[in-house]
């Protein structure tokens, strides 16, 4: 039974903190490059980075409490011991969740522990962008009309604009769409600013012929 205890803390204490730490991430930065093989290199890899993190309370645990028998003769262990799990679960965490808001924003010194090259796709290239506004010039392949919309939140309709990210199906939920001529061209009020129709609009990327996004 100590036996089996104790290998069941280092296995707690050795792969834990890189799952952890590969969920909190994702849930920033996006599951990029999420193939099974891919995911598990990702988990390995924090995981060796937290265990070499580890290895100096593994092995003083191992030498105090396991090796002079208290462990397996059931005596208390000191109540800040049992304060470490729970440092092991919050740290892995938060590291997960500061390196991949930073990678969503695309923060240069980030590109030293992913890379530079991460998007698999120029569409999250473009709408992983933060602060990115602007309008979204669209032909759709059914009618070779024209959809000009809104990339950011639209001021009319308070909605904030959405692409499906990696590797979910593509489509664009676009916050508003404007008046538009026959070309595609955005009509302009007698103050020279866009006529807005206060109407979202969802679109499946595969209904597209042609897109063009210009800065706002």
């Amino acid at each position: 039974m100590p036996d089996t205890l104790s290998a069941l803390l280092v296995a707690f204490l050795a792969t834990v903190p890189g799952g952890l730490y590969t969920w909190s991430y994702e849930q920033q930065a996006g599951r990029w490059g999420a193939t099974a093989t891919d995911r598990l290199q990702r988990f390995l890899g924090a995981s060796a980075f937290f265990i070499a993190l580890q290895l100096w309370f593994l092995y003083e645990f191992y030498r105090r409490y396991v090796v002079t028998g208290e462990v397996q003769s059931g005596q208390p262990l000191p109540p800040e011991i049992w304060l470490v799990p729970v440092v092991f679960v919050v740290v892995p965490v938060l590291v997960g969740r500061y390196l991949g808001r930073a990678v969503f924003q695309k923060k240069k010194w980030a590109s030293v522990f992913i890379g530079t090259s991460r998007a698999p796709r120029a569409w999250d290239f473009l709408f992983t962008s933060p602060n990115t506004n602007g309008w979204l010039r669209l032909r759709l392949k059914d009618s070779d009309r024209w959809v000009v919309g809104v990339w950011g939140i639209s001021p009319t309709t308070g909605l904030q604009s959405f692409a499906a990210g990696y590797p979910e199906p593509q489509d664009l939920l676009l916050s508003d769409t404007a008046l538009i001529d026959e070309d595609g061209s955005l009509l302009l009020d007698e103050h020279n600013r866009p006529v807005y129709t206060g109407a979202a609009l969802l679109i499946r990327w595969d209904e597209v012929a042609y897109a063009e996004y210009v800065a706002g």
